[in-house]
């Protein structure tokens, strides 16, 4: 009769024989795929004193608004919450995978009192199993299965810092339309106040037979244009600022910001760095090559499948009314389990890894590259935002001069109200061009900041 030490020591032996199996993995090596890097960034290099990205690269723009309503997001914004619960997910997950990988134990008890009808009295029993049961990872496929869902969970990571930094672009780029629109409201309200000033000269004229009723209908018009624009910009702005609260996490009713003008705001010029940087300074890259490990771990898995799989198993069994930790009973069990024919199921199942690692290296490669294309295109709208906002703020002098030189002229009696309908026109599109010219200038800088990963550090 076995002891309850002998089942239990062979127990102890095969662990150790399936630890010094172990060694054994069906996992391919892990090769980064290969990406063509440029040596530079084609883009105009950027202007003397050019700042560092940085992990709160907003202060560059040197707005303490910006900065508190950052601060906010990034505390209460629900994008960025539920992307942490996703990585929570992934950690239980990860927790889940790895018990594959040690022993179980399941215990079990029983008690029992039989009473007879005569003077003999009762019998009482009560007993208890433990069992401890553990498959042996001869071939790596729990192994491989702990390597995916380590990846799976690095991916998860780096999703909410690409979901952090999407989160910081669009509050910025809010935050910049709503001024930029307030500034356009303020333009449009200046333009409607001259325009109605030149109404009553129009209607004085009128009056007193020097200025056409053509003159009149024609300023009327050209006022209820300018007007008919100043409705849609608020809805504008109130559509901008609901987003800004939502982004928040607050509730959109009642909000707005306190800075009326992007008059206030710097623009900094950012130090791009080079393109090699790249690979490790975007998260949603790290993202993408966590997601390809994890598909790679995958292939070793399914590779894994196609070996036997032991399971062993140990129990004892104690009669407590016996006398306390009496082992009435010891059993040691294994099991082989060896897959003969599955219907192709085993194949498909490598295919589909092998399928999916291909699906994964092409995606990286497409982030990577996509990366690249982002700072060149932030690098060119850069520069040719800042050269198109100093055209038109020339634009913008000249027309208001135009405007002013029209007004003379036609008070004077020395030009028709036609070139005053034309100056006043030509002053509103050159005004609202230059403010939508350096509206694009922050958004330049913001998408700059961004695509160079916005300071973040794995």
């Amino acid at each position: 009769m076995l002891t309850a030490r002998r089942p239990l020591a062979t127990f102890t032996a095969l662990l150790m024989l399936s630890s010094a199996l172990g060694a054994c993995s069906m996992v391919p090596d892990y090769e980064r795929p290969a990406v063509a890097t440029p040596s530079a960034f084609t883009g105009p290099a950027a202007k003397a004193g050019a700042v560092e990205v940085s992990s709160s690269w907003w202060s560059s723009f040197s707005d303490p608004e910006l900065q508190t309503l950052m601060s906010e997001a990034l505390k209460e914004n629900l994008d960025i919450i539920a992307a942490l619960h996703r990585v929570e997910q992934a950690e239980g997950q990860l927790r889940s995978t790895n018990s594959s990988l040690f022993p179980t134990v399941d215990a079990s008890g029983s008690a029992s009192r039989t009473t007879s009808s005569d003077t003999s009295g009762s019998t009482r029993s009560a007993s208890g199993t433990l069992k401890v049961s553990y498959a042996l990872d001869l071939w790596g496929l729990y192994r491989a299965q702990s390597e995916s869902a380590e990846a799976t969970l690095r991916s998860s990571v780096y999703a909410r810092e690409a979901a952090i930094l999407v989160v910081q672009s669009s509050v910025a780029t809010t935050y910049f339309n709503v001024l930029n629109l307030k500034d356009r409201l303020a333009i449009s309200r200046d333009s409607l106040a001259a325009a109605r000033e030149t109404l009553t000269l129009v209607e004085a004229r009128f009056k007193y037979g020097t200025a056409s009723a053509l003159d009149v209908s024609q300023q009327r018009t050209a006022l209820a244009t300018i007007e008919a624009g100043i409705p849609s910009l608020e809805a504008e702005l109130g559509s901008n600022l609901h987003a800004l609260a939502i982004l928040l996490g607050k509730a959109p009713e009642g909000f707005d910001v306190k800075t009326a003008s992007a008059a206030s705001v710097a623009l900094p010029a950012v130090a791009v760095g080079q393109p090699s940087a790249l690979l490790e300074r975007r998260p949603d890259i790290r993202e993408a090559e966590a997601n390809l490990q994890s598909a790679n771990a995958d292939i070793g898995a399914a590779r894994a499948a196609f070996f036997p799989t032991i399971d062993l198993s140990a129990g004892k069994t104690v009669d407590w009314l016996a006398g306390v930790g009496t082992a009435n009973g010891t059993s040691l069990a294994a099991s082989i389990l060896a897959p003969i024919f599955s219907g192709g199921e085993l194949e498909g199942n490598l295919q589909t890894a092998k399928a999916r690692d291909a699906e994964l290296a092409a995606t990286y490669r497409k982030t990577v590259l996509t990366a690249f294309g982002e700072v060149e295109d932030a690098l060119t709208n850069s520069d040719a935002y800042s050269r198109r906002q100093s055209s038109l703020a020339v634009a913008a002098i000249e027309a208001r001069r135009s405007y002013d030189l029209s007004q003379a002229s036609y008070k004077a009696g020395a030009s028709d109200f036609l070139s005053v309908l034309e100056a006043q026109r030509a002053w509103l599109t050159a005004r609202d061009s230059e403010a939508q010219a350096r509206l694009n200038q922050y958004t330049a800088a913001v998408n700059l900041f961004v695509a160079l990963g916005g300071g973040w550090k794995s």
